[in-house]
């Protein structure tokens, strides 16, 4: 038990007040020790972190627990750029405020670990959605051939093929990494953290995948991760909050993945050929999500533009995906929202065949 590592448990929070006593309670009651848990507050503006500071004081067990609140909001990636500079663990498990680890996630993450020899630099689990009020919706985040029954397994790929498909990446929500990630590439610049810690670990360590659900995973409006799945029933406004926050969340994570193709040419780990072709196909995938943000605003000649631009420079499949953007807004909302209504309809004839 003595020569066990140092682990940091990393958990983020911004204006989750109606979950966070649960996330934190999930780290505090984790089975596995040493560890240290970090609770990062990104500047809320309810209750989160009052509650965050209830919760740990009182507190009686054996983890060292700091808590830390930033001055101003630095999104996902900045929140987590100041938790590792806080964490000095061998490992890192994060978790976010909405999300409830189990006692054990630590302790099977970290067996693991150690099976592989310590090599993996990523490290994610299946997990259990919940709505939410914490009603269980079913396993996800599987990953890997699902004949494959194996508790421990590498998830194998190619770094052209993340850039392309984002496949393989790991669960968000059951995610832990080496703090070699940002030792060797630098912080984060960008809140799709699951995403270029993919690339970074596919690209100079492993990703291990543990098929056991370790982590309620909650699902609520609130929810912005990009890789969630499902159907989106939300809003016309919601639903284009959220897509502006995709795509320039997107645009700035294949600026970190291109910085991080330029850092592994320079340090020898790269030909020049395949860094070039990484940095043609990481070019193209930003250019599309570009596109679709300035697609999203200006008046119909800067929206025309674009596309014309974005076509005549070889973007042939881009262009014809945007082209509905080119509407009125009246009109495109229309057609999002009879959709949405069809879907709808859809899903409700189906549950009622299901249930006769």
């Amino acid at each position: 038990m003595n020569n066990r590592p140092l682990i940091s448990f990393s958990l983020g929070c911004y204006n989750q007040e109606a979950f966070i006593r649960e996330a934190v309670e999930g780290a505090l009651t984790q089975t596995y020790s040493p560890l240290e848990i970090i609770i990062s507050d990104d500047c809320s503006g309810d209750r989160t972190f009052d509650i965050v500071q209830e919760t740990v004081a009182a507190y009686k067990g054996p983890h060292s627990v700091r808590l830390n609140r930033n001055e101003t909001n630095l999104g996902i990636g900045g929140n987590v750029n100041r938790a590792m500079a806080l964490c000095h663990g061998e490992l890192v498990l994060a978790a976010a405020g909405d999300d409830i680890s189990l006692p054990l996630r630590t302790e099977v993450t970290y067996q693991a670990w150690e099976q592989f020899g310590r090599r993996p630099t990523s490290i994610c689990s299946s997990y259990t959605t919940i709505s939410a009020d914490g009603i269980d919706r079913g396993i996800g985040g599987l990953r890997g051939d699902p004949n494959d029954i194996r508790p421990f397994k590498l998830l194998t790929g190619e770094l052209g093929e993340l850039l392309s498909t984002r496949r393989p990446v790991v669960c968000g929500c059951s995610h832990a990494w080496t703090p070699e990630l940002f030792r060797y590439f630098g912080p984060l610049k960008s809140d799709l953290e699951d995403l270029v810690l993919s690339f970074r670990s596919l690209a100079i360590g492993q990703m291990l995948y543990i098929q056991q659900p370790l982590v309620k995973y909650r699902r609520h409006g609130g929810n912005v991760s990009f890789f969630a799945g499902g159907e989106d029933t939300s809003s016309f406004a919601h639903h284009e909050k959220r897509l502006r926050w995709v795509d320039e969340q997107t645009v700035r994570a294949y600026d970190n993945m291109l910085a991080d193709v330029e850092t592994l040419y320079l340090d020898g780990r790269l030909a020049r050929a395949e860094r070039g072709r990484l940095e043609q196909e990481g070019r193209r995938i930003r250019t599309i999500y570009a596109v679709e943000r300035r697609m999203m605003d200006g008046n119909i000649f800067n929206r025309l533009s674009t596309l014309a631009d974005t076509i005549g420079r070889g973007n042939l499949h881009c262009g014809l995906r945007l082209m509905p953007r080119l509407l009125p807004r009246t009109v495109y909302r229309a057609v999002y929202e009879f959709r949405n209504r069809s879907r709808s309809s859809l899903r409700t004839g189906n549950q009622a065949a299901t249930a006769h």
